[in-house]
């Protein structure tokens, strides 16, 4: 039987024309007899990695072209986008401390007033997902004589971590919740720092101002030189500034130590910037 070469719609026909024609021909000898068949087949084999080798440079030529070619020309501006934004969620950790010479009386006081300022903090209305309890310490303290150690009495520690929102439109719950903590029981206020539930919005914004300015740049540019942009060839990140959590008045916030009258806090969140870098390169026409 004569071998066949299937696939009229070819992108080489010119080369699938000429490789038929070699076919017919050995095909003709073989049937004659006057080229064996281990021959015939070896020539097959020949044209068969021949076919493979042009349908590959075809199809490299074929995505290529599909592709396109990036500009020769081209020119790449940066620019910057900052947005200012009030925060609008505050992280306060709260501790309670708690000593004496009894490690039983030590714990029961300190889960005791770690329970009382709990149950104050949800009753301002916040979620108990937001309130966690983020650290908790219980260990003896210890005198050292003549290189003899003695336990004098104990210590417990315990800090629970609260998340409080919407903070850009009032701070009244915030307030509350750092001088009713300390009348809770609660004798540390360890941090509290302003950030935002979430910055992503915030972010875009920052981009898209970017590449607005990153546009007028490489306009005002284009005339200065008296060329002409075309489409843009590529848009990329090049950098983000946003600090996270701002910390604040870290060192005067552990005033439940000392005692005396309680007096709210007003507490000033103020303004945090999210600024985003873009560069954007443009064709030059």
């Amino acid at each position: 039987m004569p071998f066949r070469i299937q696939g009229e719609n070819s992108y080489f026909p010119k080369a699938k024309r000429g490789i038929i024609k070699v076919w017919e021909i050995i095909n003709k000898k073989r049937m004659n007899n006057y080229i064996p068949k281990w021959l015939a087949y070896a020539l097959g084999a020949v044209l068969l990695v021949f076919v493979v080798i042009l349908v590959v440079e075809k199809g490299d030529k074929l995505v290529n072209d599909i592709r396109g070619k990036k500009p020769n020309n081209t020119i790449s501006i940066s620019a910057e986008g900052k947005v200012p934004a009030a925060p609008d969620m505050a992280t306060v950790t709260l501790g309670v401390i708690s000593q004496g010479s009894s490690a039983t009386a030590v714990k029961n006081e300190n889960n005791d007033k770690v329970n009382k300022v709990t149950n104050f903090v949800k009753g301002l209305g916040i979620d108990a997902k937001d309130i966690v309890t983020s650290q908790f310490y219980f260990y003896p303290q210890q005198n050292y004589n003549n290189g003899k150690s003695e336990i004098v009495g104990y210590q417990g520690n315990q800090t629970i971590t609260v998340k409080i929102y919407g903070i850009d439109k009032s701070q009244e719950q915030l307030n509350k919740l750092l001088d009713g903590s300390i009348n809770s029981g609660a004798n540390e206020i360890q941090n509290m720092s302003f950030s935002f539930k979430d910055p992503d919005d915030l972010r875009q914004q920052a981009r898209k101002m970017a590449i607005e300015k990153a546009k007028q740049k490489a306009q005002e540019l284009a005339d200065e030189a008296g060329i002409k942009l075309g489409k843009v060839i590529s848009i990329s990140e090049t950098g983000t500034s946003y600090a996270g959590p701002v910390p604040y008045m870290a060192d005067s916030l552990a005033y439940g130590k000392g005692g005396g009258g309680s007096i709210a806090p007003s507490v000033q969140p103020g303004t945090q910037d999210i600024t985003e870098s873009m560069t954007v390169v443009f064709e030059v026409k």
